[in-house]
């Protein structure tokens, strides 16, 4: 095997590890209020819910809180799901219960 092969074999290894390592839940988020509902929008108008659905299953709450930061927030690593907030192609919206 040459040397090519395994300092990218060990690259690639060492950046999914960092990622898994990096992607740690918050179990003591602050419950996110009011609950709502979140709809990817596509460019032709089709709206696609997405997420735990807390609204309808109070039970996933904690899950909710999860799906929010990092959709949203992203724990102060920088800006959230860039691609969903840039207003070229599907755009994340909210509505109500």
């Amino acid at each position: 095997m040459s040397k090519r092969v395994i300092i990218g074999c060990l690259s690639f290894a060492l950046l999914v590890g960092f990622g898994a390592t990096s992607a740690v839940a918050d179990s003591n988020l602050t419950n996110v209020v009011p609950k709502h509902r979140h709809f990817i929008v596509s460019d032709t108008g089709e709206m696609v819910q997405v997420g735990p659905v807390v609204c309808d299953s109070p039970n996933l709450q904690n899950a909710f809180n999860q799906f929010h930061n990092n959709l949203h927030i992203s724990a102060g690593q920088g800006p959230a799901a860039p691609g969903l907030h840039n207003g070229s192609g599907g755009e994340i919206v909210a509505t109500g219960c």
